[in-house]
């Protein structure tokens, strides 16, 4: 016999309803929504005799609670005896570091003791991230838990992150372990989500057109960035250019074209960083079809042989494949594949030294090799490169991305991938993709 459960829905925030027992991951960009928000919750607690704890900066909190007062007419914070605090700083770094272990089991002791009294309780907290973007094994495992605890005592739960703090990648990987994904001003069902979560009821939202809309805009605001950058950029290397032409001296000339070069190499980052964001938010750049590599490979090279001249680094290529060799991929993505191992091979090489590409086919397979001759790796950080956030190396600049998504793309495209390093020799690395045949 089958059962139908109705899940009963409450107020979220003065705005948005949703079902009691939800999870909700809230990213948020403005601190004057942040604070509206969540001084929105508390009355929509009161409204249902919820109890309200928040997991919160002292400071953000006194500022919610006046607020708070002034919303209700209270006079007092003794009338908001329903609304519990505990300091986000202690309750995340207890001991100097993130023990989510310590933090589950302070909150369902929690629970436990709201629901042995029969109390209605939510959960509002805005995690205090400073010091473990580096390690989100540990924030993703607690928040995996928080999901359990919610579903399990029926608590409402709303898990914040600052959005100016938190990469888009980290914000990506939290909506695994959340229903819900809100916005400053919107709540929409999280499409990563694996539990069972039922789309809530909202009072008033908008139709979002897309699932990701939030990645969107911060995709949005990256283009705006780099319009700004790229019009002085082209500026001054087409200046570089002119004045070649009107100077004898050759030492000048050299200066001029590294100019160019230095222009053109900032102008990749741009390009590459908005590749980047857009395969890791758009769907129709995961899109496969038939590829000749030839052109996408020297497309490449030409662009990062510019970043290993403004580095004093040598790039050689020995690119072997018969014209009709083709396999089955992105043309973003594979460039995106090719221009990381070339860009870490640069990034990491010894200055003076060379970076060589060689490309080959052999039993069916086309093969792509990245050989440097810089810092290289122990066993421990291979084991971690293609991790998201993880850093070899955290001298040099990078968000720790983009060996990340080089790692989901090959294997998408059935590809495989091969690290071989020794520490102060260099590394190898190899993709390698099956061939695809056309009739």
């Amino acid at each position: 016999m089958n059962k139908t459960v109705t899940k009963k829905t409450i107020p979220l925030t003065k705005k948005l309803t949703i079902n009691e027992g939800a999870h909700v991951l809230y990213v948020y960009y403005s601190e004057e929504l942040y604070l509206e928000n969540l001084v929105s919750a508390i009355v929509a607690a009161k409204s249902v005799n919820q109890h309200v704890i928040i997991i919160e900066k002292e400071e953000m909190y006194q500022v919610a609670i006046e607020k708070t007062k002034m919303e209700l007419s209270v006079p007092n914070e003794e009338e908001l005896d329903f609304v519990h605090f505990i300091n986000s700083v202690d309750y995340y770094q207890t001991y100097g570091d993130f023990h989510f272990e310590r933090a589950i089991e302070y909150l369902n002791k929690l629970f436990t003791s709201y629901a042995e009294k029969n109390i209605s309780v939510r959960v509002w907290g805005n995690v205090f991230l400073e010091n473990y973007l580096d390690n989100m094994d540990k924030l993703h495992t607690y928040e995996c838990q928080c999901d359990q605890s919610s579903h399990h005592f029926q608590f409402l739960t709303i898990c914040s992150y600052d959005a100016k703090v938190v990469p888009a990648a980290v914000q990506l990987e939290m909506m695994n372990s959340h229903p819900y994904l809100m916005t400053d001003t919107e709540l929409v069902k999280s499409p990563l989500y694996m539990g069972d979560a039922v789309l809530p009821s909202l009072a008033s939202q908008k139709k979002i057109e897309s699932e990701l809309e939030l990645y969107r805009q911060k995709l949005d605001f990256i283009h705006v960035i780099a319009h700004e950058v790229r019009n002085p950029l082209t500026v001054i290397k087409s200046f570089a250019t002119i004045l070649k032409t009107e100077v004898n001296h050759d030492d000048s000339k050299v200066k001029l074209e590294l100019i160019e070069d230095y222009a053109k190499a900032i102008d990749h980052e741009i390009n590459h960083m908005i590749q980047t964001e857009q395969m890791l938010t758009v769907d129709s750049f995961w899109e496969a079809s038939q590829l000749e590599m030839i052109p996408i490979i020297n497309e490449v090279v030409e662009s990062m042989s510019v970043k290993a001249r403004t580095q004093n680094i040598k790039l050689d290529t020995n690119i072997n494949l018969p014209h009709t060799a083709q396999v089955r991929g992105n043309a973003m993505g594979m460039r995106l594949v090719i221009s990381n191992l070339l860009s870490n091979a640069i990034k990491y090489s010894y200055e003076g030294s060379s970076v060589t590409l060689t490309s080959f086919v052999q039993n069916d397979f086309l093969y792509i090799q990245v050989i440097d001759r810089g810092v290289g790796m122990n066993e421990e950080e291979i084991d971690k490169l293609f991790k998201k956030y993880q850093k070899v190396n955290q001298d040099v600049p990078g968000q720790g991305v983009g060996l990340f998504m080089v790692y989901k793309l090959v294997n998408y495209f059935n590809g495989d991938i091969h690290v071989e390093s020794e520490e102060r020799k260099g590394t190898k690395m190899e993709v390698s993709f099956p061939l695809s045949y056309t009739d």
